[in-house]
């Protein structure tokens, strides 16, 4: 039974650090700002440049839950609305899964103290933390090789998974939100998130192999 919350207590772990860092670098105002201007420059989108703050700010702020998707700016006088109908419908269901990716972040962290709390005893409690992060790495590294190949296809097929409804499905013609989100801005989002968790990764490794260390001596 404690070899069992141990191996789940490890994978809970990963999963809640994963979901923490999506969530921290999702909502960040700065770094979608950065990511913005660097992927989707204003000749390209068609926003002004002085707009990419306030964009990002609400953007990040919204999907924490606050305020509504829109965006209202003036060019030479004009009032412009930013996001039409479809845009807003499809971040609402956005905001929804970062909901999600909230709630699974406290409540894995939640079930790993539990589980630890079970199994911390245990004298191989860290050789099996340790194995459950390898197996979880040699995971996620197969993702990242596959994502390396067709970042594309990965890329369809989470939405597909993620999403009932084929909002997602934006035409950069018509919707400034692709414009300003192309491909190149998501990649750039993933390499971020995903050193990010793999430092966290090295890092419960580091922890368990000293443990393991410790336990040895004792």
């Amino acid at each position: 039974m404690r070899r069992v919350c141990a191996a789940l207590s490890a994978l809970l772990l990963c999963v809640a650090m994963l979901a923490a860092v999506v969530y921290g670098v999702g909502t960040s105002a700065g770094v979608m700002e950065a990511l913005m201007r660097r992927c989707a420059p204003p000749e390209e989108t068609g926003l002004p440049a002085e707009q990419y703050a306030p964009m990002a700010r609400m953007i990040t702020a919204y999907l924490k839950g606050e305020g509504d998707f829109q965006l209202v700016y003036s060019v030479r006088g004009a009032e412009i609305v930013a996001f039409n109908a479809r845009e807003q419908a499809h971040m609402a269901d956005v905001q929804e899964l970062f909901r999600l990716c909230g709630s699974v972040s406290l409540g894995s962290a939640l079930l790993t103290l539990a589980g630890w709390l079970i199994a911390h005893r245990e004298s191989a409690f860290w050789r099996i933390v340790r194995r459950a992060v390898c197996c979880v790495l040699a995971y996620v590294a197969c993702l990242t090789l596959l994502a390396t190949v067709d970042f594309d296809s990965l890329f369809i097929l989470f939405h597909r998974i993620a999403f009932t409804n084929d909002l997602w499905l934006l035409d950069p013609r018509t919707d400034l939100l692709i414009r300003l989100m192309p491909i190149g801005f998501f990649i750039s989002y993933a390499a971020l998130i995903g050193g990010l968790w793999l430092l966290g990764m090295i890092g419960l490794l580091i922890l368990a192999t000293h443990r393991i260390k410790i336990t040895k001596v004792e």
